[in-house]
Parts: structure tokens; sequence; C-alpha cells
């Protein structure tokens, strides 16, 4: 129902007085177990019998129009409520009434309203970073797709930040294809092969049987572990490097 001023024709009969009762009541904002307070005057042309039908129209409107509302912006939604009210709609034409309100206060609970501001502090924050995630994986998306998509387009993207020094790229070249590997994801060792570099680096200087010995061990140990699939790749390894080799 469209809330506009309207006047009673010539020759029709002469409308009821109007008629006022106050109202205020919560009126639920956009954000859930955030209210605001209205406070008005509703007003209607007709008998008392009109009341429950008139203050009912007002708070259907109110909420209606607050909900779209955060409890940080009353000043705003009070404004804009107080107009529409103001102007007025018909509830009926037969018998013709109308209803309004006047002296219309939309405010909210001090508690509410720091708690409101709160959360619209923590939304825009949450926006902010949501916006540089989305920056940085567009970065990241670049860098795989256009830069780093092969050791040539990585090349020329050194040059280009390096005056185009070609004198230096052959030292930086091992660099760049390394690079490219591991943005395509090429580099990742399967476990078992991670496992045996990380031993090796700890402990680099182990005649061939200590080192066979030692490995032998680790796939009995995860075979406990219940990793039989790795402790097969291991003595799979073991197979091709065997302390006679």
């Amino acid at each position: 129902m469209r809330w506009r001023r309207r006047t009673t024709p010539v020759g029709f009969a002469q409308e009821e007085p109007d008629r006022r009762a106050p109202f205020t009541g919560a009126v639920p904002s956009e954000l859930p177990s955030f209210d605001f307070e209205v406070r008005c005057t509703v007003v209607w042309n007709a008998s008392p019998a009109w009341q429950e039908k008139a203050c009912r129209e007002v708070v259907a409107h109110a909420i209606n129009l607050l909900s779209n509302y955060s409890p940080t912006h009353a000043d705003v939604a009070g404004t804009r409520l107080a107009a529409d009210l103001a102007a007025g709609t018909v509830l009926s034409n037969d018998p013709p009434v109308r209803v309004r309100a006047e002296d219309v206060v939309v405010t909210v609970a001090p508690d509410q309203l720091e708690l409101a501001q709160q959360h619209a502090q923590q939304l825009r924050q949450r926006e902010v970073a949501a916006a540089g995630h989305e920056v940085e994986r567009a970065e990241l998306t670049y860098l795989k797709n256009t830069v780093f998509k092969n050791t040539a387009s990585a090349a020329l993207w050194w040059l280009r930040h390096h005056d185009y020094d070609v004198t230096k790229l052959s030292s930086v070249v091992e660099d760049l294809n390394r690079t490219v590997k591991i943005v395509a994801g090429d580099d990742i060792l399967p476990p078992v092969d991670a496992l045996i570099t990380a031993l090796d680096a700890l402990i680099p200087d182990l005649a061939p049987s200590t080192r066979y010995e030692t490995h032998d061990q680790l796939a009995k140990i995860l075979d406990v572990l219940g990793k039989t699939e790795n402790a097969d790749a291991l003595r799979s390894q073991l197979r091709q490097h065997s302390p006679g080799d």
C-alpha cells in the first residue's frame, strides 16, 4: 500500500474528525537482534474502532522501511520514515478512512548503538581484508599464468626489471627455471623422496651401509604406524640404492 495524501472529492460525505493515539515500540533493523525504537502519534479520521487498524498500518510500514537500515543510520532512517508517514495512506474507501503519523522519532538505545558501531567496524575490516585477499589472488594468478608460465616469460620479466642487461641473465636462469617449477607445483617431492632428502641433508656423511640400515629402520617404523604404502615405496628406493651399488 502506497503512502500518500488523499483529499475528499466534492459532493462526498464529510469525513470523521481526526483522532490521535500515541505509539511506542521496537522495530527490527537490518541487523539481527538490533532494534530501532519508534515513537509517534498515529492519526486517523474515523471512529475509535479504527485505532487498531491504523496503528497496525503505521507499524507495518515502519517495519518494511527500517529493515533496510543499520542502527548506525537512525537519523537518516527517522527522516525517511517521518516523511512517508506524514504523507499518509488510505485504509478504506467506504467509509473513507486515512491514516498518517506525526512527531515521528526513531532512536537506538546507547548500548545497542555502540554494539552496532562495533559490528559495522568489524564488517568494514572484513571487507577490506577480503578486498586485499582478492588483489593478492589476482596477483598470484597473474604471476603464475603470465610471468612464471615458463622460463622464457620469466627471463623477459627479469630483463624488464634489470634494464635488459642480458650479460647477467645467464647467472639467474637456473633460479628462474627453479621458480617456474615451484610456481607450477612441479617441484614438490613425493613424501618418501622428501623424507630421504631431509635425512640425507641432516646426516650427509653416513656410510652407504649405515645409510641403508637407517632407511630400513624408517621403513619398519612406517609399517608400525600403518603407513604401509610409504614403507613399500621406501623399500623400493632401498633396492635401487643398496649398499653394493
